[in-house]
């Protein structure tokens, strides 16, 4: 079986995220993307403390993946250095796995 991630990019807004999921979709970087309600960030950038909303998204996808996913998170986005972090999935039902590999796999 395939590794798996759930990888994490805070976005400004939902359209920046919303364009983000779709474009990964439809590359078949992603299997599934969540979009969640603007949380608070607090963050340093540049020497000083920064407060701003931000959109998280929850791409899930194969690890395999993760590099290309990058590639297109970054054209997309519109911060200098977007945050896109990756969390492995140690325990996956094999229904919903199997289904990621597939919604993954090249066309």
């Amino acid at each position: 079986m395939a590794a798996f991630l759930d990888v994490w990019v805070n976005c400004p807004d939902r359209e920046t995220a919303e364009a983000i999921a779709a474009d990964c979709i439809e590359r078949r970087l992603a299997a599934c993307a969540n979009i969640f309600a603007p949380i608070a960030s607090l963050y340093h950038w540049k020497g000083k403390v920064e407060s701003d909303q931000e959109v998280p998204l929850v791409l899930k996808t194969r690890a395999a993946l993760f590099d290309d996913l990058c590639v297109v998170v970054k054209a997309r986005h519109p911060f200098e250095v977007p945050s896109i972090v990756a969390t492995e999935l140690v325990a996956i039902e094999k229904a919903y796995a199997a289904w990621l590999e597939e919604e993954t796999a090249p066309r």
